[in-house]
């Protein structure tokens, strides 16, 4: 059994505070670690014996992992980072090299390359990768003092997260999931001076019913928390940007305040909704529409202005990123 340096370290630990090999296989047990008894001795035989805990130099053959087949591994993980471990395998004995998929496997750990979930985030088109690159350096000393930054999004119900730790040798908990759960749809807005009221609605909205929440809820919010000045922020839905909401807002004083397409990145409040979907999941776990939006209700009065501003001041991050890279997609 190969032990790494932290096991070799907790052995060496537990042996100076006089801990015999059983017990220490035992206490190493209770951690996590799986070792045995005899691997315990025989690792602290050898270190007695050589005085370090790092592996003796082996008498095998020589690696097949050379620096050509490194080369070949490394090129086309970054020419594709999709590539599976067959693909790799295909590649190699194409160039001549017949090594084993835990070979493979083990050169690409080794290179520093890990198989995990993909990082999914925006897909913006070249055009506005411009557009938000321009709005970035325009705004990057802006600290957005006047805007309310709005947006909807679709919760639904969901009593459980969606990973979860199990202990070795159990068997995993039954999580119940409903076929079909109850969804309902959310608007708001958020500024430095605190949020708006939250709009809970069910079906698809259109224009007419966005005038309809910008009525209830954003108006007096403007006349009693922005009455002198403010800017309006909206994403590009077809919606928002009608003739009907456009003219609505001319009559009724809202300054709609243009921002780049494709950008939620640039929307405090997507992180908000992150927040709301967690706090559902974690806390309320309904297993009704009653209890989900008695949930949403209850999270929106922890929306504080407090929490507003570090949201809002997220933005002094995101913007440089932006810049750095050139308007492409940030991953916030």
């Amino acid at each position: 059994m190969v032990f790494d340096d932290y096991t070799k370290q907790r052995i060496l630990i537990f042996f100076s505070h006089g801990t015999r090999a059983p017990t220490i296989a035992r206490r190493l047990e209770d951690e996590g670690i799986v070792v045995s008894r005899r691997g315990v001795a025989k690792f602290l035989k050898r270190y007695f014996e050589t005085g370090t805990i790092a592996r003796r130099p082996g008498s095998g053959g020589k690696t097949k992992i050379t620096d050509e087949v490194k080369r070949i591994v490394e090129e086309q993980m970054r020419r594709d980072d999709e590539t599976t471990a067959t693909q790799l395998h295909v590649l190699l004995v194409s160039h001549g090299y017949q090594l084993s998929l835990r070979t493979i496997l083990r050169t690409r750990t080794v290179l520093g390359w890990t198989f995990r979930g993909s990082a999914y985030c925006q897909l913006i088109r070249e055009p506005n990768k411009l557009k938000r690159l321009e709005w970035a350096r325009k705004n990057l000393n802006n600290n957005f003092s006047d805007v309310v930054f709005t947006d909807e999004c679709s919760v639904q119900q969901e009593s459980h997260r969606r990973f979860c730790c199990r202990k070795q040798g159990e068997a995993p908990k039954n999580k119940p999931k409903p076929k079909h759960p109850t969804k309902v749809h959310v608007w708001a807005g958020i500024s430095m001076r605190g949020r708006t009221a939250v709009c809970i609605f069910d079906g698809i909205m259109n224009a007419q019913l966005y005038i309809e929440i910008l009525d209830q809820t954003l108006l007096p919010f403007l006349h009693t928390v922005y009455p002198q000045h403010h800017r309006f922020q909206q994403d590009n839905d077809p919606k928002h940007t009608s003739r009907l909401a456009k003219q609505y807002m001319i009559d009724n004083g809202v300054n709609w305040w243009p921002t780049p397409a494709e950008s939620p990145d640039l929307n405090p409040i997507e992180n908000i909704w992150h927040e709301l979907k967690e706090y559902i999941r974690r806390e309320v776990k309904p297993t009704n529409k009653a209890e989900l939006v008695a949930g949403i209700v209850q999270f929106w009065t922890t929306v504080t202005p407090e929490k507003c501003k570090k949201y809002i001041r997220h933005l002094q991050k995101v913007m440089p990123k932006v810049i750095e890279l050139s308007g492409a997609a940030t991953g916030y």
